[in-house]
């Protein structure tokens, strides 16, 4: 998965929950530029950032990595 598809599947995670980028950038404690830049592909948010905001989204790294690969496979 490129920075692309992350960047799409956590925007479509954050929208199926209702949230707003400000509310979950401010949850994860990162700004909403940085949030930004993250769902357009385009930020390299440190690992710490990352595992914030997909705790935020109600997700963790080891799912993510999974949901993934299984999307690639087809399993």
């Amino acid at each position: 998965m490129n920075k692309d598809e992350l960047g799409s599947f956590l925007a479509i995670r954050r929208q199926d929950l209702g949230l707003r980028q400000e509310d979950v950038a401010q949850m994860a404690g990162i700004t909403s530029k940085t949030l930004y830049t993250i769902e357009h592909g385009k930020g390299n948010p440190s690992l710490d950032s990352f595992e914030k905001l997909l705790e935020v989204l109600g997700l963790s790294l080891n799912v993510t990595i999974k949901m993934t690969g299984n999307e690639r496979t087809g399993l």
